[in-house]
């Protein structure tokens, strides 16, 4: 894809993005990890926005090396309003010029620098959330993604993370999801002193394109398997439960947080269909048989129908719909056909 996904985004989509880049034209929007998942869909819904629209943003994006496989992939994407600058966000003095807003999505989501080397993880987080802080000044609009992970484990009884959830859970034995509340609080301290004006977005699960097929992901590995045409394999009981919004989705709703300027309370951006993945695991069979005309073979490693706990880190996200006038758009079912059909050629 990166050429042309105007046949993703509906007719709310398109109305919702709009909306926000009337409010945001003109704006010099500095995105980090603006090379990752979630800066490519914002640069994707950028360009179609502004396709549709006659409103100008500028985007300003660091990379450590413009030749990687991401940066190239960024710049295929085709919108012509898009700056990337040579640099490390952590170490270098970056010279963008005047920034109206920011959008902070710079964070390793790697589940094995989480375990293997969990002071790294935590410097990392903290310290881009310093430089980027650095950058922002005159209490400019800025958007954090931060993450579900910071409410801890999930209990059984809750279905679905409340968005007024005030303390995690849980203890936050894992450096991603303690790093992230730290990084929240800077940020809230930021505001205190006028450097910015805050927007905290706690990301949940997504799929769409751009979403790597060989990491810790589920859906990512699922649809691996099922374009190398193997048995999706479970490594688990299959019993932990999920959500997965649309990259495009996704990046609709930020654009429209970006676009208030200042929001007082965390949002929640994901999906509240909550899926077994299991359930998951029978989603891209399906629709693996209908588009690549293969239905792999579902094998779980440690199948146990008397397990009566599970892991669930699913969210709630009605008051977070209606504050931003957004809604979930695109189906799971969607989502995976897409990411089929736009990895076919992945190995």
């Amino acid at each position: 894809m990166g050429q042309n996904i105007s046949h993703q985004l509906t007719e709310p989509h398109l109305e919702s993005l709009t909306r926000a880049f009337r409010k945001l034209d003109g704006a010099r929007v500095l995105i980090t990890g603006g090379t990752g998942f979630v800066g490519k869909w914002l640069i994707e819904a950028a360009k179609i926005a502004g396709s549709v629209s006659s409103s100008t943003v500028e985007i300003l994006v660091p990379t450590r090396n413009l030749d990687s496989v991401h940066a190239r992939q960024t710049n295929a994407i085709g919108f012509h309003n898009l700056r990337l600058v040579h640099g490390d966000l952590l170490t270098d003095r970056l010279q963008f010029g005047s920034i109206d807003m920011i959008i902070h999505a710079a964070t390793p989501a790697s589940a094995q620098l989480n375990e293997s080397n969990p002071a790294e993880m935590t410097r990392i987080n903290i310290e881009a959330m310093r430089s980027a802080l650095q950058i922002s000044a005159n209490k400019a609009p800025f958007l954090f993604t931060s993450s579900g992970a910071v409410y801890g484990s999930q209990p059984q009884s809750v279905s679905n993370i409340p968005e007024d959830q005030r303390k995690p859970y849980s203890a936050l034995n894992n450096a991603y999801a303690a790093s992230k509340q730290v990084a929240e609080s800077m940020c809230l301290d930021a505001a205190v002193t006028g450097k910015c004006s805050p927007i905290i977005a706690r990301l949940f699960t997504f799929s769409g394109e751009y979403l790597p097929l060989d990491t810790h992901f589920a859906i990512g590995n699922f649809v691996r398997n099922a374009l190398r045409r193997e048995p999706i394999r479970i490594n688990s009981d299959g019993k932990s439960r999920r959500s997965y919004l649309h990259g495009s989705d996704m990046a609709t709703w930020l654009w429209v947080a970006l676009a208030k300027r200042s929001i007082a309370n965390p949002i929640h951006v994901g999906s509240e269909r909550s899926v077994s993945i299991l359930e998951l695991a029978h989603a891209v069979a399906e629709v693996s048989a209908r588009v690549l005309d293969y239905k792999p073979e579902i094998i779980v490693a440690l199948p146990d129908s008397s397990a009566k706990n599970f892991h669930q880190y699913v969210p709630a996200t009605r008051k977070t719909r209606a504050l931003l006038e957004v809604d979930e758009w695109t189906s799971l079912e969607a989502g995976i056909e897409q990411m089929l059909i736009a990895a076919k050629d992945w190995r």
